[in-house]
């Protein structure tokens, strides 16, 4: 459902820590689970409890988080089902919680750079909702044909128009929020809002490579166990959390299936950068594809900090040009406020 609730990610990436270190010192998931049903919010608890339930009755952890609903969020549901398949739970577990930890980095980043765009837009807002305010109650506030002065051209005026001008800013404001919230837990129709936002010039680059720190990190994790490459492949493209390269899981898993290399099966599909490709090449070659995608995980980490920046900065400037726009249509409706007084008294 869209307003069930899902963890925060701080409590998230604190999880995530516990159940690396409990997984890593050899205690058995249930007992795990169990132990962890009592921390956290009630929400926590509960969703956590009805995982323990589900492991003590025999189930795996992926049949388990069923249980939670869309409490924890996609990555948390593809990475534990590769990292279970592969035997390999407790390094998922704490390479999760680096990826939560990163990601709440990225996050603060992101609110610092957009703290004083977002303030100017806020003050922006006020003074407009002031104007239109003021506009209603100074005598003698006519244009040239007689009527009252309409600072934005909409009709606001007085105290009527304030209450309307605040409920559009209330309705936007609500449906920003829906957005947000909709591309969080991964509607569909984002995947299409995905395939737009690849194709911007800045935006673009700075998702995809978001998407192949994931992918990479997962293909780490997959090519490290003998899981059958039919399986993992499309795990580990779903894992990245982007539909423009998940969506061919599939094609790979059948290029494999019909013989093809890895390197080969992936670069028919015409999506991946050449340095990725030539370092699975690589990799296939020496028979060291986990050590090789390991050092492209890390590596792409990096990039995906410089991508944070480069989204924090795009978001800040278009905030900038906003603030801006507002201003200059201001003054220049004040600008023909005052001619116009001028005109009435000669």
């Amino acid at each position: 459902m869209f307003f069930a609730p899902r963890i925060r990610l701080k409590a998230l990436a604190h999880l995530c820590h516990r159940l690396a270190t409990a997984t890593g010192a050899g205690l058995e998931d249930r007992r795990i689970w169990k132990s962890e049903s009592d921390r956290g919010s009630r929400t926590q608890q509960a969703r956590v409890a009805a995982v323990a339930d589900s492991l003590a009755a025999g189930n795996s952890i992926t049949e388990a988080l069923r249980e939670a609903g869309d409490y924890f969020p996609p990555l948390f549901h593809q990475m534990l089902a590769v990292g279970e398949m592969s035997g390999h739970l407790d390094r998922t577990y704490k390479q999760l919680a680096q990826h939560y930890d990163r990601t709440l980095a990225a996050q603060r980043s992101l609110l610092q750079r957009l703290a004083w765009p977002t303030f100017q837009l806020c003050v922006a807002l006020f003074v407009v909702g002031l104007l239109i305010w003021i506009m209603g109650i100074i005598p003698g506030n006519k244009d040239a044909g007689g009527q009252q002065f309409d600072i934005l051209g909409l009709g606001l005026i007085g105290t009527s128009g304030l209450v309307v001008y605040l409920n559009i800013l209330i309705v936007a404001g609500i449906g920003i929020l829906l957005v947000f919230e909709s591309a969080r837990r991964g509607s569909l129709w984002v995947r299409s809002l995905q395939q737009w936002a690849l194709r911007l010039p800045v935006i673009g680059g700075a998702l995809k490579t978001l998407a192949l720190a994931r992918l990479t990190w997962a293909l780490q994790l997959v090519f490290d166990t003998p899981m059958d490459l039919r399986v993992a492949l499309p795990l580990a493209l779903d894992a990245s959390g982007n539909e423009y390269y998940a969506k061919h899981g599939p094609r790979v898993a059948r290029s494999v299936q019909n013989g093809a290399t890895i390197h080969r099966a992936l670069a028919e599909t015409g999506v991946f950068p050449p340095d990725m490709l030539d370092a699975v090449a690589v990799g296939e070659e020496a028979g060291m594809l986990a050590e090789t995608m390991r050092r492209q995980s890390a590596e792409y980490q990096e990039r995906a900090a410089a991508a944070m920046g480069i989204i924090a900065q795009v978001f800040g400037y278009a905030m900038w040009l906003a603030v801006a726009g507002l201003i200059i249509v201001l003054i220049f409706r004040i600008f023909s406020m005052y001619l116009g007084t001028i005109n009435s008294l000669l």
